[in-house]
């Protein structure tokens, strides 16, 4: 068993892929069982779609959040079964759900069930072109809110991601999006369009507020039995079933604290992070966040194990 204090990183939507979580299906009879489970908890052939597609299913927001939970909670479980014990977690925007399945916190079948309806609510509150996200680089806090205030002047446009130094995501209408975009590029940041189909963490999806809030109510939630870092106060969860309910809510719109979240596993003596999920986006924001925190991705960790084949990445 690793004694290495380790916090997991569960990945966010917009990683998603088909194909994803192929390995596991093949080769790993928990992670099998993991995938049947949520299939069976919404009634609908997820791991086929996770398989084969199509694309265009697979990311619709109702299909691709409980997908990744999915993912994340197989791998998480197998690295358990590997010996690695996390002492710590954090996801990114849905990897809090995530987290929190692995945390004891929420029950995967729950969970599964809830982030559907969680994606079903923000497409109903945002038709699809009516929003947009981008992802910023290589500008200061304060070029950005400068650029946001640009923006403004053509709609609702905020952060909706602190990722790491100098790099966010912006989130709103899509004219607003645009022109705070622009303004970006005239700082000379780099801007890159990100494939969502909902403004996440933006004030548009406050019409879904209500009605989720309920949703959270009856379902059952217990205290984490591990630290969960929390997106919306960078502040651990463990402890508190009212302030994972609130979290879970309040998230909807508020920005994700991603870099002062991987901070505060640091904080909290974390010395690895081992990334989950499709891609390895959050493991590239700590390695700007974290330096001297160890970073290894899942398949590098299980690789053997479970024969995944290809490149190894190594440290990010």
């Amino acid at each position: 068993m690793s004694t290495t204090p380790t916090a997991l990183l569960l990945a966010g939507q917009g990683s998603e892929r088909v194909g994803m979580g192929a390995g596991l299906v093949q080769a790993c009879t928990g992670c099998r069982e993991t995938f049947t489970m949520a299939d069976q908890a919404l009634g609908q052939p997820l791991s086929a779609w996770m398989a084969d597609g199509p694309d265009d299913v697979l990311r619709r927001t109702e299909v691709a959040q409980p997908a990744l939970l999915a993912m994340g909670v197989a791998q998480g479980e197998h690295l358990r079964s590997l010996g690695v014990e996390p002492t710590a977690l954090a996801g990114h925007s849905l990897g809090q759900y995530t987290a929190l399945v692995l945390a004891g916190a929420i029950r995967f079948g729950d969970a599964v069930r809830l982030v559907a309806e969680r994606g079903r609510l923000m497409q109903r509150a945002v038709p699809r072109g009516h929003g947009a996200m981008v992802a910023v680089s290589g500008l200061e806090r304060e070029e950005v809110a400068l650029a946001i205030g640009r923006g403004r002047e053509h709609g609702v446009v905020g952060v909706a991601c602190f990722n790491a130094p100098g790099r966010f995501a912006l989130s709103g209408q899509s004219a607003a999006v645009a022109a705070a975009a622009d303004a970006c590029w005239d700082e000379g940041g780099g801007v890159t369009d990100l494939p969502v189909s909902v403004p996440f963490h933006s004030d548009l999806l406050e019409p879904m507020v209500s009605e989720f809030r309920r949703l959270v109510a009856d379902t059952p939630v217990v205290a984490p039995r591990i630290p969960v870092v929390d997106n919306v106060t960078a502040r651990p969860l463990a402890g508190d079933a009212d302030a994972v309910r609130h979290s879970l809510v309040d998230q909807i719109m508020a920005p994700v604290l991603f870099e002062e979240s991987l901070h505060t596993l640091e904080r909290l003596g974390t010395r690895r992070f081992i990334g989950c999920g499709p891609g390895a986006a959050a493991l590239k924001f700590a390695s700007l966040t974290s330096p001297d925190v160890h970073r290894v991705r899942f398949e590098d960790l299980a690789a053997d194990q479970l024969h995944l084949g290809g490149a190894h990445a190594g440290a990010v």
